[in-house]
């Protein structure tokens, strides 16, 4: 079973490379070369410039694409993120299953007084630039004309993912300040989180969702953990486990992800406590 990634570089992926047992029929395709893929086939690939290999492959882990965490003008996420999957689409023929990265920052600004299921009704207009450019790749691929294009299309809208040598998101800046004694603003007390994966238990995911037959052509999955916790609870806990006297206020509204769909499909999917107590516990260990 041959199968591509794109966007190789980031740490989603390098975790989930690491994670294959043979390297023999994994094909990355990069703007950039690096010595971590030394003993991969590594193909030029910029979707900036509109570089993408004609070829063909069972799976295509889609992660390549821009984040918010940079400032980017609105036009790149357009180009990069959206169009970009377009170009994809039409050069790399894929024969069973596209695994498409998206986001929850698509449930973002929306009113969410309950746990937001896949079926949730957004309104595109406040989204961001790059929730728009998500959302909209979502819905090309949806579009796909099933005949032209019988391969399965597997989204994953994903939180925040924490995990040793994480990107920045909401779950470890809070950690970070509480570690070093830090004043911060946050969400209402008393809504629920659940929007935060440990990237083992992601790459546990992603390979059960390339080995597992799944009778149906399109399908949108939420990614979070199981059993929401308070924030107040979350931050209580934290502050214990360090004998931190840090203040903190509350502001704006936090919503909380309807993960159903994503245990049916996943069985080992972890709560939001595991979770958080594992990441503490990486975090302690790299201050060492």
């Amino acid at each position: 079973m041959k199968i591509v990634i794109t966007g190789p570089n980031g740490y989603i992926a390098k975790n989930l490379i690491l994670s294959f047992k043979s390297k023999k029929n994994i094909i990355l395709l990069s703007h950039k070369k690096s010595s971590f893929y030394k003993k991969y086939k590594v193909l030029k690939f910029d979707l900036r410039k509109g570089i993408i290999p004609k070829i063909e492959c069972d799976i295509l882990i889609h992660i390549a694409g821009i984040t918010p965490q940079k400032r980017y003008p609105p036009e790149n996420f357009k180009k990069i993120n959206f169009l970009g999957i377009k170009s994809i689409i039409k050069k790399i023929h894929i024969r069973k299953k596209l695994i498409f990265l998206s986001t929850i920052d698509v449930y973002k600004n929306q009113n969410n007084s309950k746990p937001v299921k896949e079926s949730f009704k957004i309104d595109y207009s406040k989204l961001t630039n790059y929730a728009k450019s998500k959302y909209k790749s979502e819905n090309f691929l949806r579009s796909l004309n099933k005949k032209k294009y019988p391969f399965q299309k597997f989204i994953l809208r994903l939180p925040g993912i924490v995990g040793k040598n994480n990107h920045p998101n909401f779950i470890s800046d809070l950690i970070e300040r509480i570690i070093y004694k830090k004043k911060f603003v946050y969400f209402g007390k008393d809504n629920y989180f659940n929007n935060i994966y440990h990237i083992d238990t992601l790459v546990k995911l992603i390979n059960s969702l390339i080995k597992k037959k799944i009778k149906t052509n399109f399908l949108i999955i939420n990614v979070g953990t199981k059993k929401p916790l308070k924030l107040s609870k979350i931050i209580k806990f934290l502050r214990g486990k360090m004998n931190s006297k840090v203040n903190y206020n509350f502001k704006n509204d936090l919503f909380t992800i309807n993960v159903t769909r994503l245990n049916k499909y996943y069985k080992n999917n972890l709560n939001t406590k595991i979770v958080i107590r594992k990441y503490f516990t990486e975090k302690l260990k790299n201050k060492k």
